[in-house]
């Protein structure tokens, strides 16, 4: 049962604090839209904020990007693919992350983007169950009698929630270079049909073209035939 238990308080550590903190969303901007989302901050937990962004599909890939406090702004890229931006807290309250396609009259752009909120110790989670576990006098003797103290356990379980934050954040990066470089397949896959139609429209109107002015040259009442032949009507 001891060993039952701290497993299961080890597996609720690296389950609630891998995704505290830390949050990732695909949002489509419109043309000629401008959008903000909101990410509330309390200082007495975090202290950094990092945002990464991608534009994944729309257009030639890129959008105007803003981390704006009330009415400062604290970060700005203009035409860019994607960025990476990370800030100290200063001030509590609700941060901005703003996306402008105002610029584009038709194309709308679809963004993916991950925000990250830190504490003074670098961690993602706002869920300290170590703390609930000395608390548990019974899980504690439970630990010592299996040679494991607290500190082993918070260690060890923070080692590995960090590592599972990290293979999370390069999957989803993984997954967003993926829908872009599909979108992009896509597109040029539209460009070269709709070109490749147009060619094919155009040598079939050449070829009935060279076929009617040469049928022309063998008709006797043609006005073509008789420009052809001549150089000019009659």
């Amino acid at each position: 049962m001891g060993m039952i238990s701290v497993a299961f308080l080890l597996l609720s550590l690296i389950f609630c604090s891998s995704h505290a903190g830390e949050y990732d969303f695909t949002v489509e901007v419109a043309a000629g839209k401008f959008q903000c989302f909101f990410q509330p901050v309390d200082l007495a937990k975090h202290k950094t904020i990092e945002v990464d962004y991608q534009v994944i599909d729309g257009g030639d890939l890129n959008i105007n990007f803003m981390i704006l406090h009330g009415a400062n702004i604290l970060v700005q890229d203009q035409l860019k693919t994607d960025g990476s931006h990370r800030l100290e807290l200063n001030q509590p309250g609700d941060y901005q992350v703003c996306f402008d396609n105002s610029f584009s009259y038709q194309t709308r752009k679809v963004v993916f983007f991950e925000i990250f909120l830190f504490d003074a110790n670098g961690n993602l989670d706002e869920h300290d169950l170590s703390a609930m576990a000395k608390t548990d006098s019974e899980l504690q003797q439970r630990m010592n009698a299996l040679g494991v103290t607290i500190e082993d356990f918070h260690k060890r379980a923070y080692a590995i929630k960090n590592n599972l934050n990290k293979v999370e954040y390069h999957q989803a990066l993984l997954r967003a270079h993926e829908a872009r470089d599909r979108a992009i397949m896509s597109a040029n896959y539209d460009r070269v049909t709709f070109w490749s139609l147009m060619h094919t429209l155009v040598m079939l109107g050449v070829a009935a073209i060279q076929v009617y002015m040469i049928r022309s040259l063998f008709e006797e009442n043609s006005k073509i035939g008789k420009v052809l032949r001549k150089g000019k009507f009659d």
